[in-house]
């Protein structure tokens, strides 16, 4: 079938070629010539001389720039021909006069007709050649639609040399049966397509993806532009993928993040922050509303600082306290830009819960303080134990006796002990100063 289609499209091909029309007009005008010779030892003037009209018609068609010079030298060959040979029959010179003011008038018309459409033709391939489209022309065969022509782009996006399409059955450059019914089917309605997603085979069997349009033309052709998306869609896919993977990074974080656009409504949250809205009661129809309309505590605040991230492009950050269900809550949140060429054009919020780490750390207050307050406590205590041990060896001085020595030794024990508590004492100062410090206990 390829071989059939192949020789028929050869025609069109063979009759585009200057050479085949030069070589049709040399054999032309040498066989009206023989004829009309013929046609005057023969007396058959009538008839001959038209057949000059086929070599002046093809002359001023396909050479327009030197039409009217060859029609010229046609009829002028012709006009000779008839003075040497019918000299002085006055009534055969007057009307191959007259032929020869018939065939320069004739020349002249077709040559100027032909140079007006040869112009437009050199527009229509102008266009055709150097569109940043593939361009095919598909003529409708008996035995199916049939690539004409197909310009420069076209056999580019599917691998192909200029020309080397012709003649190929248009329906085989499809990969998917689908695509390919759905197309002719319009098209055999004589209807226009626009748009239309389709794959198309390269000539190496890689898939190109790209956006089919088509309108009929006279005798029965259809014109087709395909435009490559295969990048484009390569590069949809990888961005959507990416949004993938960046949605899931956002969700795999502990904190709540959402993102608002230019006119403060939400367009994006991630999994903590609907958590966290569900049990607040917002679980459904988040996306596209405010903040302030979700969280009615939040509406001030987030308000003026997403406005103030648009108009200065910078990081902002705050702490959000709000009541709920008898309990105060308080959040961490920063307001971060994201740019889209050099301008803001979303605000990411980021808000982390530190309701518990602020009661740990108050709790760690107080224990610091607590303990502070025994410290002094004990050094006051230990005061008070050396103030009885006095009177308790001041009485066993003045008593004596057997008893009195022990007495003061375990006294004296005693004291040793309180003295190393006083020493512990002075050591827990470092304690307490690196207290006041870092925990501002003791101000």
């Amino acid at each position: 079938m390829r071989y059939r289609v192949a020789w028929t499209s050869r025609i069109p091909a063979l009759l585009e070629k200057r050479s085949f029309w030069t070589v049709l007009l040399i054999a032309t005008t040498i066989f009206a010539f023989l004829l009309n010779f013929y046609g005057i030892e023969r007396d058959l003037m009538a008839i001959t001389p038209h057949l000059l009209y086929i070599p002046i018609v093809i002359a001023a068609y396909w050479f327009p720039r030197h039409g009217v010079t060859l029609t010229v030298g046609i009829a002028m060959g012709y006009l000779a021909m008839i003075y040497l040979i019918g000299y002085p029959h006055l009534e055969l010179l007057t009307q191959a006069t007259a032929y020869f003011y018939v065939f320069v008038a004739i020349g002249v018309i077709v040559a100027s007709l032909s140079g007006t459409q040869k112009e437009q033709e050199r527009r229509y391939h102008g266009i055709f050649d150097y569109s940043e489209a593939g361009v095919f022309l598909v003529v409708n065969l008996r035995s199916g639609p049939v690539l004409e022509e197909v310009n420069t782009r076209g056999a580019e996006i599917l691998g192909y040399r200029a020309g080397e399409l012709a003649g190929t059955a248009f329906l085989d450059l499809f990969a998917v049966q689908a695509e390919k019914e759905e197309v002719m089917a319009r098209i055999a309605r004589g209807g226009a397509i626009a748009d239309v997603e389709c794959h198309l085979r390269r000539k190496d069997g890689a898939i190109v993806h790209g956006l089919l349009s088509a309108g009929p033309l006279p005798g029965r052709r259809t014109v087709f532009t395909l435009v490559d998306i295969t990048e484009r869609k390569r590069a949809e896919e990888e961005l959507k993928a990416s949004q993938s993977q960046y949605v899931a990074a956002l969700d795999a974080m502990m904190d709540g993040i959402f993102l608002v656009d230019e006119g403060g409504r939400i367009v994006l949250i991630n999994s903590t922050f609907r958590r966290w809205l569900a049990r607040i009661g917002h679980g459904e129809g988040i996306i596209g509303k405010s903040a302030g309309e979700i969280i009615a505590c939040l509406e001030d605040p987030v308000k003026k600082l997403i406005n103030d991230v648009f108009s200065s492009g910078e990081t902002r950050e705050t702490t959000i306290r709000y009541p709920f269900k008898g309990r105060d809550y308080s959040l961490d949140t920063r307001f971060i830009p994201v740019f889209e060429n050099g301008k803001v054009a979303r605000v990411m919020v980021v808000m982390r819960d530190v309701t518990k780490a602020q009661q740990i750390e108050e709790e760690k207050r107080r224990a610091y303080e607590q303990i502070e307050k025994n410290i002094e406590q004990f050094a006051v205590l230990g005061d008070h134990i050396r103030n009885p041990i006095q009177v308790i060896i001041g009485l066993a001085d003045l008593e004596g006796g057997p008893f009195a020595e022990k007495i003061r030794e375990q006294a004296r024990d005693i004291d040793r002990t309180v003295a190393q508590l006083d020493q512990g004492w002075v050591e827990s100062e470092k304690i307490r100063e690196f207290i006041r410090k870092y925990y501002g206990v003791g101000k």
